[in-house]
């Protein structure tokens, strides 16, 4: 039977109010209220796993550059609302904690709309995210119930920043053969058919349409990251030219990051009042 735990709210960067999730195998994840965002993440016996920018804001609505943001009712500018969307600038509600069977501990948060959503995007609605941490795994599930009386629809994506030694020397494999569309150019591209290799001072950003498994290595280290009914796997670095004008991103900050995203992208998730749905992201580490 899963055993509650006492996860005591601290003061974090900027005042901004986290705890700590801490299995008993040393595995652990820092998790900001703000945006239900996970900042930290250290597998059992490892290192830090998760990009975090030097620069990046810790005050009330902004968003926190690097980590796990979670991007939601909408993915990026693909919509009339802010940039992906309000979830990440807004406090969650921790529900509470708990040590699973397996010597995992999970975390559950919640965020329902209030007035200030409301005058954002007119909708219902109670949104979950249960992270669970234990060995090598950190396990991300997100789920999303209509609680009004109307439809609506949504896109988003859970937007996790791998710490990386360098992005120019790392291999992704899992895309090949898939249609992607290329985000910074806005043109569908033909599939490729070997594992990315080359990480230029261009960048990269694709919406992988279908992608479902992804494996990030550098050197002995290989990270496999799955979908869990996310339909799309979104990558980004910004390159050079791009990261530079980004104000929350220290100078060669894009070199130490990648972002490996499950989303919900090429066609939005539609609820109808009283339905919910579910998805998630699986991250494992090796070598």
């Amino acid at each position: 039977m899963p055993q509650s735990i006492p996860t005591p709210i601290l003061p974090g960067a900027g005042g901004l109010p986290k705890f700590i999730l801490a299995a008993p195998d040393t595995a652990r994840a820092e998790i900001y209220l703000q945006g239900s965002h996970i900042t930290s993440w250290i597998p059992a016996g490892g290192t830090e796993q998760l990009f975090l920018s030097r620069t990046a804001s810790f005050a009330p609505g902004d968003p926190i550059r690097g980590g796990v943001p979670v991007c939601w009712p909408q993915f990026s500018g693909e919509g009339p609302l802010q940039p992906h969307g309000f979830a990440r600038n807004v406090a969650w509600q921790r529900v509470g904690a708990q040590a699973n069977p397996d010597e995992s501990v999970t975390a559950t948060l919640r965020l329902s709309d209030d007035a200030a959503t409301q005058a954002l995007w007119p909708h219902s609605f109670a949104a979950e995210m249960a992270i669970t941490v234990g060995g090598n795994r950190l396990h991300m599930a997100f789920a999303v119930t209509n609680t009004g009386d109307a439809d609506f629809t949504f896109s988003g994506a859970l937007h996790t920043y791998l710490r990386l030694g360098d992005v120019h020397n790392t291999t992704v494999e899992g895309f090949a053969g898939l249609p992607y569309k290329n985000t910074f150019s806005g043109q569908m591209e033909a599939p490729q058919i070997e594992p990315l290799t080359h990480f230029g001072p261009e960048g990269a950003g694709r919406v992988c349409y279908g992608a479902q498994d992804v494996i990030v290595r550098e050197g002995r280290r290989a990270i496999t990251l799955t979908n869990e009914n996310f339909p799309d796997i979104v990558l980004w670095n910004p390159g050079t030219e791009r990261a530079a004008r980004i104000p929350d991103l220290e100078p060669d900050g894009y070199r130490h990051m990648l972002c490996i995203e499950a989303g919900v992208v090429g066609t939005p998730v539609r609820l109808s009042p009283g339905q919910s749905w579910k998805g998630g992201q699986i991250v494992e580490v090796s070598g």
